[in-house]
This record gives structure tokens, sequence and C-alpha cells, in this order.
């Protein structure tokens, strides 16, 4: 397990990961952006705070199919990261004092994508996924610290402060309340081959009628 934050975290970890896992609790930008963000190859899912056993459960399909490790990468959003430099989800946050444009790599510390990324450490070691970066384990120590109080933290957030200033508190009950399904936001395609990999053409000496005459 790895974890990092944004668009620079997702390049950084998600590169030969086989799940990425995109954590925007209280989504201040698009979340169907966030996969242009990770590098082609990995399905990339979106975890909320019900959902982190489902997450689990999908990263063992993958590891039991592979027959081998499963690479998990944790990305938490943070608050209006935009990866691909587009603007705010709803235009209204600007007045609630986020930047409509933000393109910074690096996003604003958002305390319920820690939590939730720690939530998903914590049930991939239950799951038995427990090799982890020193990140992933910080962030899954702040979840099993806090757990009680995880709802109360995100409904008092930054983030939720936000978007309950610009008249969407229904965002904040939506997040609050999220079930347990595993939304995929871009499910695993295969990398383009990279430069000077090309498949061989076969030498004449490999063809069957030139190893046919060798052989006479």
């Amino acid at each position: 397990m790895r974890f990092g934050w944004g668009a620079a975290g997702a390049a950084s970890i998600g590169s030969d990961a086989h799940l990425v896992v995109w954590v925007d609790v209280l989504p201040t930008s698009d979340v169907h952006a966030a996969a242009a963000a990770v590098p082609d190859g990995p399905e990339v899912v979106l975890a909320g705070i019900g959902n982190a056993a489902a997450v689990a459960d999908r990263a063992l399909v993958l590891q039991a199919a592979r027959e081998d490790r499963c690479i998990v990468a944790i990305v938490a959003a943070g608050i209006d990261d935009t990866p691909v430099g587009g603007p705010a989800l709803d235009a209204s946050l600007e007045g609630a004092g986020e930047p409509a444009g933000d393109t910074s790599t690096v996003p604003d510390f958002a305390v319920e994508d820690l939590l939730v990324a720690g939530a998903v450490v914590d049930a991939l070691a239950d799951g038995g996924i427990d090799f982890s970066s020193p990140e992933a384990a910080a962030a899954g120590a702040a979840f099993t610290g806090l757990r009680g109080a995880l709802r109360h933290l995100v409904a008092a957030s930054v983030s939720a402060e936000l978007l309950d200033s610009a008249g969407r508190h229904d965002a904040v009950e939506a997040a609050l309340t999220a079930g347990a399904s595993l939304p995929v936001l871009r499910p695993a395609r295969a990398q383009p081959p990279r430069a000077g990999c090309a498949e061989r053409e076969p030498a004449a000496r490999d063809h069957p009628e030139a190893v046919a005459r060798e052989q006479r």
C-alpha cells in the first residue's frame, strides 16, 4: 500500500499500481476528472466513508486473479485539487473562498480524505494486504485513533464549511450517509508500449522456410 496527495501523488505512486483508490469525501471539484491524473494502466475507484471494505474486497479479487501481490495506491484528493486545470464543480464555491481555477499540483489538506484513506488502509490490512509505506501506515493510524469521531470530524471539516456556505449542505449529508457501493472512475487499461520497445520484426533466418533450408 502507498499513500499520496493529489495529482502529483497519483503520478508518483500510481504508475505501477494495480489499483488506484481516489479518496474525495467532500468533493469541491469533479471527481470524474481525477482519473486524468492517474497514469495509464490501473483501475481507478472512488473511496468514501462507507465503502472501505468494498475497496479491500476489490483489491483481494485483483490479487487472486494475478496470483501475486496487488499494489494499491491510495490518493487523497484534498481540497479542490483540479489536476486537469478545470474550474471547480460549482462556481458558487469561489464566493465561499474556494478558488475557481486552482491548478496547483499539491492540494490543501483535507482531514476527511486523510481519515477515509486511513480507513481503506485499515480494511486492506484486515484483508491481509498489510505491507504498507510509512505514509500509508500513518494514515491508517490516524483513522484507527479517531474512528469513533469520524463523522463528526468530517461534518466539522473545512470542506464541509465551504460546501455549507455555498448552500450545498446536501453534499455533506450525502457523504456522511454514503453506502458500501464502489464507484469505478476508470477501468483498467493497457499501457501504451514504451519507446524503443516495439515488437521485433522476425529476421529472415527465423522464417520457417529459412529454418527448413538450414536443416537440409
